[in-house]
């Protein structure tokens, strides 16, 4: 017998059948392609509402800041008012004793008087100080800036320090690093306000003969494409103090108000205007001792 094996004939993809298993193709990696999407926009959706969330945040934070500083600038302007009302009785009582010590003739009374006008003068003049740090203090900074030739600025600051503050035994000496920018951009009464505070401060408590002034410029890393520079002015005695300065204002200003200036206010005065530039105020150690100051002055903003 002869058996006769059938087989299948095979399929005839007609162009109509390609088209559509393409179609079916495309619809797949289509629908793949939407689930990435909603997936994305998902997770797009979870970013931008932390990002809102953040935001409001960051709004209420600011809101907050503004209000505390506010608050701040009214506590001080608060404590400014209660210290000049507080100037009136004490000023009385040192032109009353002034009064008195004229009409006394005995010595002995007419010093111990004297003793008694100098405290009251002394704390008018603290009050004085109080009132003047507090009114900083409780107002905007706005000194407007101007841009100077580094060089030049500084030479007619010395001069007229030499002139005001110095004599033929207490001199200034300005050194300048030849990478100071020429031109710069300067809180310029500020500065010199600072400069002469810190000119004083190192009269009264270094009790220095000659102080050198030495301006410097340090670039550091950029930032958004900006290059970061730093105006330096260091103001150093030729010899050192008689106290130690630690990290802490607080504790060094308790420690040494006896032997600064103002009792420390005039520091306190000086470094808070310095900080309003943007800048900072660093005390300077020698052998352990107070030698001056250095002013740090931001220069690309």
């Amino acid at each position: 017998m002869v058996i006769v094996n059938k087989t299948d004939k095979p399929a005839i993809l007609t162009e109509s059948d390609q088209i559509l298993n393409d179609l079916k193709t495309e619809l797949a990696t289509l629908k793949s392609r939407m689930n990435v999407i909603e997936e994305e926009q998902e997770q797009n959706r979870s970013v931008m509402e932390r990002l809102s969330f953040q935001e409001d945040l960051a709004n209420e934070m600011i809101i907050n800041h503004q209000n505390e500083i506010l608050i701040n600038r009214e506590n001080y302007q608060i404590i400014a008012n209660s210290m000049h009302d507080l100037k009136s009785p004490v000023s009385e009582v040192v032109s009353n004793l002034s009064g008195i010590i004229a009409e006394i003739d005995d010595e002995k009374t007419q010093n111990t008087l004297k003793e008694c006008m100098n405290t009251a003068s002394n704390v008018l003049e603290s009050f004085g100080d109080v009132e003047d740090f507090c009114l900083i203090a409780s107002s905007g900074f706005s000194a407007a800036q101007r841009v100077v030739n580094s060089r030049e600025f500084f030479r007619d600051l010395i001069s007229g320090l030499q002139s005001s503050c110095g004599t033929d035994q207490n001199t200034f000496r300005l050194l300048v690093d030849k990478h100071v920018p020429e031109k710069v951009v300067l809180h310029c009464d500020t500065l010199k306000s600072c400069f002469k505070n810190l000119i004083q401060e190192i009269q009264h408590s270094i009790k220095s003969k000659q102080t050198t002034i030495f301006l410097s410029s340090e670039k550091k890393e950029q930032k958004y494409g900006i290059e970061i520079e730093d105006l330096s002015i260091k103001i150093e005695a030729d010899n050192t103090s008689s106290f130690l300065w630690s990290d802490s204002w607080l504790d060094s200003i308790n420690n040494n108000k006896v032997v600064l200036l103002n009792s420390g206010f005039n520091l306190l005065k000086t470094r808070d205007l310095i900080r309003k530039t943007g800048g900072y105020l660093k005390v300077l150690n020698k052998e352990d001792r107070v030698s001056g100051f250095e002013i740090q002055i931001p220069l690309s903003y």
